[in-house]
């Protein structure tokens, strides 16, 4: 009589379990497809759009797969440009009890910026794994983490061999909201978002020609973004952003190779043109080498490389120095010396 009360027990056990996995499968299916439906006001313009779908992982979890996924990300979203998002097979994976949250797998997905026929920048990312947290009242999203093996880039249509840049085991995080530090408290706005980037083994040849130079070992962000509102990237809401007191404040940047590189923290906004306005506090190794390299930039004046070369051939340079680095008047300084105009953020 035990014995069958025990297997009558397992059996109610195993088909309320069931019960409960198709429930939460029903569930976290309608939440995936509710979100696609109503990206386009969840996500301020962006649409997505959704192949083929099917349900697995009973027992343990709750697969979405999706035959393909793509999303149409506006101009002043996330840049100036609009951005065209291809992800040919992507997986959803939520655990049974946990139906807000989300892992989503794919072999790799690609993003164009600018017009299909004429790109201005491709990219590639390989090997991706992301994380999503939804608010469970809102639905909106809360945190969001992507992983990739590989994030490589290159400009135009065509890709030349040997001309893109990339970095490796790229990691990508934002978070909202973010409750009060300490240090955060001599700020008049919240912090909006908090954003935090690293890779290894970088080539970025849209730096070759600057002091931080083209090749990195580490490369770390770490950054707060002080706003009443995420800004869109147009000129009127940036000059709402920046008229309204809003900062990023770099909690970390670091960059560069064993033998020369550059970290510095420091808080940066926008001038009434739209340029960046800030301050950093730097200290950098191996500044000789950086020099050496920057006065080979044949965008800055003879004058500024003649200056350039010069401190670098100083034998009393040491290996590591604190230096300022500024950006005002339109201006970037490294020290007292001017390198640069800085392009607006919007044209």
């Amino acid at each position: 009589m035990r014995f069958k009360f025990i297997v009558i027990s397992v059996i109610l056990l195993i088909a309320a379990y069931s019960f409960f996995w198709f429930q939460m499968a029903d569930k976290a299916k309608q939440t995936t497809l509710d979100w696609i439906e109503n990206s386009e006001s969840r996500l301020g313009g962006i649409k997505t759009y959704v192949g083929d779908i099917a349900v697995s992982g009973f027992p343990y979890r709750i697969v979405i797969e999706a035959s393909s996924l793509n999303a149409l990300v506006p101009e002043g979203r996330f840049g100036a440009d609009q951005m065209s998002i291809n992800i040919p097979e992507v997986a959803v994976i939520y655990q049974p009890w946990e139906p807000t949250h989300a892992i989503i797998i794919t072999d790799y997905f690609d993003v164009v910026v600018g017009s299909l026929h004429s790109p201005i920048r491709n990219i590639s990312l390989d090997k991706v794994k992301s994380s999503v947290i939804l608010d469970p009242s809102t639905m909106r999203l809360n945190n969001l983490s992507i992983v990739a093996d590989k994030v490589s880039w290159f400009s135009g249509a065509q890709k030349e061999a040997g001309e893109g840049s990339q970095i490796e085991m790229a990691e990508f995080h934002i978070r909202r909201p973010v409750s009060e530090a300490a240090e955060q408290m001599s700020y008049d706005l919240p912090v909006n978002s908090a954003v935090y980037f690293k890779g290894q083994n970088a080539i970025i040849k849209e730096l070759a020609s600057t002091v931080l130079g083209e090749r990195a070992d580490q490369f770390k962000v770490e950054a707060l973004l002080h706003a009443n509102e995420k800004p869109d990237f147009t000129k009127l809401s940036l000059a709402k952003w920046r008229d309204e007191g809003g900062t990023l404040s770099i909690k970390s940047f670091e960059y560069g190779t064993s033998s020369a590189g550059i970290n510095l923290t420091g808080d940066v906004t926008l001038d009434e043109n739209l340029k960046p306005l800030g301050a950093f506090d730097a200290n950098i190794l191996g500044i000789a080498e950086l020099l050496e390299t920057l006065s080979e930039n044949e965008e800055l004046s003879e004058a500024t490389r003649l200056m350039l070369k010069g401190q670098a051939q100083n034998e009393t340079m040491p290996g590591e120095v604190p230096l300022s680095i500024s950006m005002q008047n339109g201006m970037l300084y490294l020290g007292p010396i001017m390198l640069m105009e800085l392009p607006a953020i919007v044209e």
